[in-house]
């Protein structure tokens, strides 16, 4: 009975200076992010104070999430700060309780938002960021997604061909600077075919005033050039999907998507990873936050102990994206490189929680 109302009391004073954390963060970067929309849509036509807040609101879910880590961490150490420095976890120490004891339910939350940050708020926040995204697109005119390129390879009953894109749009059934290498059903190279405009339609490609190089014939111009393809229009929507824009209901259907058309999966085998290890990596940040939290009573030095666990998941976090750049470019196996990093600090957590335990 003790021991239960003991964890019910720890999770309301956590969850609260979680829930004061998310919500500081989320004023900041609605002020930041509304001064930023204005900037850049205050000229346009059709924009106005309301549609610049519904664009915030819809932007915002998706930079909270990438936060939550870190929400953790400070609700984590200030929760905890706040036991120890009122002698409740000295209380609770010498009733008998262990440090896993009082741990359990921050442990808990963590483990329970983590699931539902991966399968719900991840999701919908990606999803209310697209719409945004498209609104932004009317207002400045600009329906094409421009980046440094797109590549895709494709086969047909007449052989496979590799195109090359500068810029996709409605949902990748339309191109814009085009250049396809063809190749025959043998695997020999046929020629290569360049346009400014490219549309999706049937089981083709249609090439508008196509320019035709080959190694057997004079250069030569078509008005409608046809590169056959067996990709499908969904396979076209998520062959142009970046990682960071998937939720983890859509990646495996964007890793099979991949590996049909000649792309690198390892970015989305990473990032898909990286969602499911979510709840490991809010306990590890926890874990983290207890080893510097739960020794203040004790020891001192409190400020030095706080900037020491900001330090050590600050490391964490960028531990985290050297390694995912390593998985997510084939370097080390996506897999690894998505669940070792909490792992490892989950593992260093424990490590000196134990040790401060035995002490």
């Amino acid at each position: 009975m003790i021991a239960g109302r003991l964890h019910l009391y720890i999770a309301r004073r956590f969850t609260a200076a979680l829930a004061l954390i998310l919500v500081a963060v989320a004023i900041i970067i609605f002020l930041a992010d509304y001064v930023e929309v204005l900037r850049r849509f205050g000229d346009e036509a059709g924009f106005g104070p309301l549609l610049g807040l519904m664009l915030v609101s819809m932007r915002a879910p998706l930079l909270l999430d990438t936060v939550l880590p870190f929400a953790f961490l400070f609700a984590a150490l200030l929760s905890l700060l706040s036991l120890s420095r009122q002698l409740e976890l000295v209380v609770a120490r010498a009733s008998g309780v262990s440090v896993w004891g009082f741990l359990k339910a921050p442990f808990s939350i963590a483990i329970l938002l983590g699931v539902l940050a991966t399968a719900f708020l991840n999701p919908v926040a990606i999803s209310l960021k697209d719409g945004a995204d498209k609104i932004e697109a009317e207002l400045s005119g600009a329906a094409a997604r421009r980046d440094a390129g797109h590549w895709f390879r494709q086969e047909s009953a007449a052989g496979q061909s590799i195109v090359h894109s500068g810029s996709v749009s409605h949902d990748g059934r339309e191109l814009s600077g085009v250049t396809a290498f063809v190749f025959d059903s043998s695997g020999k190279f046929r020629e290569k075919v360049a346009a400014r405009r490219a549309q999706y339609a049937d089981n083709y490609w249609a090439l508008d005033d196509a320019e035709i190089v080959s190694a057997s014939s004079a250069p030569r111009r078509m008005e409608r050039y046809a590169l056959p393809t067996e990709l499908d229009a969904a396979e076209l929507r998520r062959s142009v999907v970046q990682p960071e824009a998937a939720s983890v209901w859509s990646l495996p259907g964007l890793i099979q998507t991949a590996e049909r058309t000649g792309l690198a999966s390892d970015r989305f085998r990473m990032a898909y990873h990286s969602l499911l290890n979510r709840p490991l990596f809010l306990v590890a940040m926890v874990a983290i936050a207890a080893t510097v939290s739960l020794r203040l009573s004790r020891y001192g030095g409190a400020w030095r102990l706080i900037l020491t666990g900001v330090v050590v998941g600050f490391l964490l976090y960028v531990l985290t994206e050297i390694v995912s750049d390593l998985g997510a470019n084939g370097i080390i196996n996506p897999i690894l490189a998505a669940w070792l990093p909490p792992l490892v600090a989950l593992t260093f957590g424990a490590t000196v929680l134990l040790h401060q335990e035995d002490g």
